[in-house]
């Protein structure tokens, strides 16, 4: 589990000429970063008592931001897992035809669980860019670059995971499957970056009025 790990094994790992970790594990992890962000936001402005009148909302937003943080976490290692079964099945023998079956079968199951993971890491991405929206004029006004950096990561775990469902789905045979996936990553997408832009330009606007 690289969440009990140094930062440098992952890193190194990543780098290093293995399948996994890869670009699964690593959206998981800039989405789970981009939540963190927001948790600190959130953490610098309930208590403090010039924010008294947005104390509840905020602490709401930060109960969500630490949930989505670990959730995101923990799908490090679910993509990990997902392409453990993928090779697990690419490995299946397939000398006879009753062999190549169940090999085929094996191969589709595990690319839909493939997809799947990526699929949530994008669908919780969305759910932080959402937050950060939802933060922004609440949170401590000192960390605004906080929240632009949160809502940049969370933008490109959403991107980068949407890639990895893509590449599963390319490899599927079923039909329904693939148009509902994609449709929901369509979605997924469209609202992300219409949110996002909208965020990092606010936080723009009142980074250069503090000029």
């Amino acid at each position: 589990m690289y969440l009990e790990r140094p930062l440098k094994d992952f890193v190194e790992d990543t780098a290093a000429r293995l399948p996994a970790p890869g670009g699964g594990s690593v959206a998981a992890l800039v989405g789970s970063l981009g939540a963190a962000l927001l948790c600190m936001v959130g953490r610098y402005t309930v208590g403090k008592k010039q924010y008294e009148g947005v104390e509840d909302e905020v602490a709401r937003i930060l109960k969500i931001a630490d949930g989505l943080k670990d959730e995101l976490s923990s799908l490090i290692q679910e993509d990990i897992k997902a392409y453990q079964k993928y090779s697990h099945a690419s490995g299946l023998p397939k000398d006879t035809p009753q062999q190549k079956e169940a090999r085929n079968q094996a191969l589709q199951f595990s690319l839909k669980e493939a997809a799947l993971v990526p699929l949530k890491t994008s669908k919780l991405s969305l759910k932080v860019i959402e937050l950060a929206e939802e933060i922004l004029p609440l949170g401590n006004p000192y960390l605004i670059s906080d929240v632009g950096v949160g809502v940049l990561l969370a933008e490109a775990a959403l991107e980068a995971a949407v890639i990895n469902v893509q590449i599963n789905l390319s490899y599927l045979k079923d039909s329904h499957f693939v148009e509902e996936k994609k449709r929901e990553i369509s979605s997924f997408l469209s609202r992300g970056r219409k949110t996002a832009e909208k965020v990092v330009k606010k936080v723009k606007g009142k980074i250069t009025q503090n000029r």
